[in-house]
């Protein structure tokens, strides 16, 4: 945890909310104004979750032991339950050459879609952090999309 707030916990660091004409292009619906109101300073973003839900004992890292590929995708949202599928499409796309190892490391892996809630639906960046550079994964299934 990097600081507590009125029952809140910023569990990461900042990061470049992408913002471009004053909205960000992580978000697909909703509000993506890049203001303070939305959560947005200074073009950065942070994630916060209740104090309700932490835990004084630490889960042990999923990651632990990862090489190669799936060091690469370690920070990837639920990498403990998707390694190999994320690991798989990853040298796909690299081997296709319509990503690079170095979009992953800047993304950190694949990130859960807000807008497929339900499903196994993870994003990441290939070429630039702008909506025409999103491909989405399937993780149940490998499907690779736009």
């Amino acid at each position: 945890m990097h600081e507590e707030r009125d029952g809140w916990a910023r569990i990461t660091q900042a990061y470049d909310a992408s913002c471009v004409g004053g909205r960000s292009e992580y978000v697909d619906t909703g509000n993506a104004a890049c203001d303070p109101a939305n959560g947005i300073a200074d073009g950065q973003f942070a994630e916060w979750v209740s104090v309700e839900y932490l835990s004084e004992t630490r889960p042990p890292d999923p990651a632990a032991g990862a090489s190669g590929i799936e060091e690469l995708l370690s920070g990837s949202d639920d990498f403990a339950r998707y390694r190999t599928a994320f690991a798989e499409a990853a040298q796909s796309l690299i081997a296709q050459r319509r990503c690079t190892e170095r979009d992953f490391r800047d993304m950190g892996g694949w990130v859960k879609s807000t807008n497929h809630r339900n499903q196994p639906i993870y994003f990441t960046y290939c070429g630039g952090a702008s909506v025409t550079n999103r491909l989405y994964l399937n993780a149940d299934t490998g499907a690779i999309f736009r």
